[in-house]
């Protein structure tokens, strides 16, 4: 299996994973053949790429942080709230109140999580899938603290409404793929302050979640905005969101630019450590981030290539290979893994396109 641009797709090819809709309904099922109408189909609804089965590559599967189930719904309703706010209706807070409980018991069912791949998105709706990784991002880095659950609930309530304001900037200046004017820009860095009203208005949620609205493009330094805030005169819940949410976005496909690797964007935000970012929230975030994700092929220093199939809690920048080419560029017929932790000598040079 492996991510496909959807520009570079060829009718025949085998998707590995379900495709749906914005609506969450399905668009394309597992194991189906691509049409060169599907193609279209795809390229219409701006999906930017999708997962197709890579007979060369040995089967494996992905752990995902959510079930399709509660992600979808979850998207549906930051979809829907948008809307309303959109044309002057009250939002639904009970709704926005269950779809957060569904994203964080699901999380705290299981057992240290790590996110692996992001998940497929068109950029018409890269607002709300944008939405429900960071809540999940949050709650992962808040795990690590000694919050209780109805603090565990605000900061994933304002980490899902977080960007609840840019509803009420111009979709054109939102969507705009060149670089945006100095006016645009303004009216750009006006939706914390309109999220924040938005939010603070709403019956069930926090003034706590409304204030990540209002500062999660706070920074560290004092660099950010609105108000140009430093330190511990950002919310903390907000400077959680604020690692979220940057992450997300670097690894994201935009109309404006390519999306990062992990490994590419974990770079960034170390170097934002301290500086942009809270250290002890980016420290947290390495833990629950693969480096190179289950599915990721790699070349070896030993000049072997192999497909990474599981990760080392201990140490996610040193997973489990399962070699796919020897030294000799020949695919390789036994099974041979090699776990880096374990074997200090071999490592990762690349990540390749297979």
């Amino acid at each position: 299996m492996k991510r496909v641009p959807v520009g570079s797709l060829e009718a025949g090819m085998k998707v590995a994973k379900t495709v749906y809709t914005a609506d969450g309904n399905i668009l394309l099922n597992s194991g189906m053949r691509l049409k060169e109408s599907y193609i279209e189909r795809l390229k219409d609804l701006g999906i930017m790429e999708i997962y197709i089965i890579n007979e060369e590559l040995p089967e494996f599967s992905i752990p995902e942080p959510l079930s399709d189930k509660t992600r979808l719904k979850a998207i549906n309703v930051i979809k829907e709230t948008m809307k309303q706010i959109k044309v002057g209706h009250s939002i639904d807070s009970k709704e926005i109140k269950e779809a957060v409980d569904d994203i964080l018991n699901e999380i705290l069912l299981q057992n240290h999580v790590i996110i692996h791949l992001s998940d497929i998105r068109s950029y018409d709706n890269y607002t709300f899938h944008h939405s429900v990784s960071v809540t999940i991002l949050a709650v992962l880095i808040a795990l690590n603290f000694d919050y209780n659950i109805k603090q565990l609930k605000k900061i994933a309530t304002g980490a899902f409404l977080h960007d609840l304001g840019k509803i009420m900037v111009e979709p054109e200046i939102i969507k705009k793929s060149k670089e945006l004017t100095d006016e645009e820009y303004k009216e750009v860095k006006k939706h914390p302050d309109y999220g924040y009203e938005l939010l603070r208005e709403l019956d069930g949620v926090s003034i706590l979640s409304a204030h990540v609205a209002y500062q999660h493009h706070e920074h560290y330094d004092g660099s950010g905005y609105p108000r140009g805030l430093t330190g511990d005169e950002i919310n903390e819940f907000a400077q959680i969101v604020t690692v979220a949410d940057i992450y997300d976005a670097l690894t994201s496909d935009r109309i404006y630019k390519r999306k990062l690797r992990p490994d590419e964007a974990l770079k960034i935000i170390q170097e934002l450590r301290g500086t942009k970012l809270n250290p002890k929230f980016v420290d947290v975030l390495h833990k629950h981030i693969a480096t190179y994700p289950v599915g990721t092929v790699v070349a070896l220093n030993t000049q072997e290539i192999g497909l990474v199939v599981d990760v080392n809690k201990e140490n996610l920048s040193e997973p489990i290979v399962r070699i796919i080419r020897d030294q000799a560029g020949e695919k390789v017929k036994e099974v041979k893994e090699i776990d880096l932790i374990h074997n200090q000598d071999v490592e990762i040079e690349e990540v390749l396109e297979f």
